[in-house]
């Protein structure tokens, strides 16, 4: 027979995991999804393409491998980030691309996995972030891992098409957003 003492302990550890339950089920909406906060809404190559067009957005194609220590911190610290998430859905469809998937997908008349579309692309190390006019014409891409905020600027400027007349340095300078060295 157990004594009160370890009676107590298996109570308290009871209810500590029912209050965590809760608390993360409250977290979640009806259809289980999280509804704390909206998040970057990441679509397939191909969708991106055609919801692009059709919404009149630029891309924004996230260039990933699942072993990239960066890419996950992209992940988990910057796409996380509201700021970032809010410009995103204003401007952007956003787009996952596997640099190492045999998945198929279309670019223009051509027919490549997304390996070969990342190479195509001219994407040669992880993270890489290209951004694709709506009707899927070339911006620019930017290697590498980056800062919520200043990818925050990155997004401003090209979502808000600042690209078009401005370089990006002058434009760091008259958004109040150059870094303080």
């Amino acid at each position: 027979m157990m004594n009160s003492r370890a009676i107590a302990i298996l109570v308290v550890f009871a209810l500590v995991g029912i209050g965590l339950a809760v608390f993360l089920s409250s977290k979640k909406g009806h259809d289980g999804t999280d509804s704390s906060s909206e998040k970057i809404q990441w679509h397939s190559y191909n969708d991106g393409i055609t919801l692009a067009r059709t919404q009149n957005k630029k891309l924004l194609i996230d260039v990933y491998t699942d072993w990239c220590g960066w890419c996950k911190k992209m992940d988990s610290d910057v796409y996380t980030d509201e700021n970032i998430r809010t410009i995103v859905a204003s401007n952007f469809i956003a787009v996952k691309l596997n640099a190492e998937s045999s998945n198929n997908v279309t670019a223009g008349t051509d027919q490549l996995d997304e390996a070969g579309l990342a190479r195509a692309m001219g994407v040669t190390g992880y993270p890489t972030t290209v951004f694709l006019e709506s009707g899927a014409g070339p911006i620019t891409k930017i290697a590498g891992y980056m800062e919520a905020k200043e990818f925050a600027t990155v997004l401003r400027y090209i979502g808000e098409e600042h690209y078009k007349n401005t370089t990006f340095e002058q434009f760091k300078s008259s958004s109040g957003t150059a870094s303080k060295n």
